[in-house]
């Protein structure tokens, strides 16, 4: 993880939050010289924005939808029948998944699917990392052998896993540098990710490799995310509210809002959020700030877009003047979008 955060807080450290540290302590030295004074936080400048994935970004009411399959799910109730213990409840239909919650003997859950060898069940539900005290959305996994059934179980669908044992995506990312200090102006780069089953019928280990087009900054180390198959969701899930680190949300991440072309001309319902706002603590009295937005497919999470804006604070005292959050004028902007994938997004033509 730590790979990861130097990559997306760090990799621009030649022109990043360090570099503009030096670069802005430089300009509250030139204030002084010329007399000015900032006491508050001036406008942020207006970011790059690259048209071309502006246009990419299409209303949804343009395509036709495809009509969800009906899937009848038996009325089957599952009876934790361990006697004086308590009953394991996981992640996935795996003794290797994670433990997420502990039923007693006699507890109830309504069963949603089973695994394809039958060991397993799947239920609803338990509560989850993200539910409130006293809520449960979170589908589970129990195994056959600790549970009586009630109900037509043979008639329970298969649940199928959402992504493919192995895995490939890449995004074309484009940064920009908005002061007049920076070496480098504008760079680019590839992301991409490999993932192989190796095994697990759950978890694919998905390593990111970021890569910077000849001219710009030098390689960064690759990074792993744990993905599960059958949710599409990232593992830790520690990072949920940081927009910047969202690769891999789950299936409906939230409501269908747009439909975004892929530079092949393959078109992705998507869910579009933002404006995120995140702020990092630096050292030294700086705050770094990101505000941006994302879309993520509908299918299986999977990001589609990201862009972000990044400016510098600083709080403290220099010299005899004291400042708040004060900004003067330097900003990054970020972009990064999917250019090719073999996971099957939610692709629509339009009518």
């Amino acid at each position: 993880m730590q790979r990861l955060n130097d990559w997306v807080f760090g990799t621009l450290k030649l022109t990043g939050a360090r570099r503009a540290v030096r670069y802005v302590a430089a300009a509250i030295l030139m204030m002084f010289v010329l007399g000015a004074c900032v006491t508050t936080i001036p406008a942020q400048p207006a970011a790059e924005t690259d048209a071309s994935s502006v246009a990419q970004l299409s209303d949804i009411s343009e395509y036709s939808l495809p009509d969800p399959e009906a899937v009848i799910v038996p009325d089957v109730t599952a009876t934790i029948n361990t006697e004086g213990s308590r009953a394991n409840v996981r992640t996935g239909p795996e003794l290797d998944s994670p433990i997420i919650a502990k039923a007693n003997p006699g507890d109830e859950f309504k069963v949603i699917g089973r695994s394809d060898d039958g060991e397993w069940w799947q239920v609803c539900c338990v509560r989850g990392p993200m539910d409130a005290e006293g809520e449960a959305t979170e589908p589970a996994w129990v195994a056959a052998t600790v549970v009586d059934l009630d109900g037509n179980a043979d008639a329970m669908p298969v649940v199928q896993a959402i992504m493919p044992e192995t895995l490939e995506a890449s995004w074309r990312f484009d940064w920009q540098c908005g002061s007049d200090r920076c070496e480098i102006k504008q760079c680019g780069g590839i992301v991409s990710a490999k993932a192989e089953a190796d095994g697990d019928d759950q978890w694919l280990q998905v390593e990111h490799t970021p890569l910077w087009d000849e001219g710009c900054f030098d390689e960064v180390d690759p990074w792993v995310f744990e993905v599960d198959r059958y949710t599409g969701k990232e593992r830790s899930g520690q990072l949920i509210d940081n927009f910047v680190y969202n690769y891999w949300m789950g299936a409906q991440p939230g409501p269908a809002t747009d439909v975004y072309t892929l530079d092949d001309g393959r078109n992705v319902v998507v869910w579009c959020s933002g404006p995120h706002e995140l702020e990092i603590e630096e050292s030294d009295g700086w705050t770094t700030v990101y505000k941006g937005s994302t879309c993520h497919d509908m299918q299986t999470g999977e990001l589609v877009f990201l862009e972000y804006n990044k400016r510098w604070l600083f709080t403290g005292e220099y010299g005899d003047q004291q400042y708040e959050r004060a900004y003067f004028g330097d900003f990054e902007t970020y972009e990064q979008r999917l250019v090719d994938t073999n996971v099957d997004l939610l692709y629509v033509e339009k009518q």
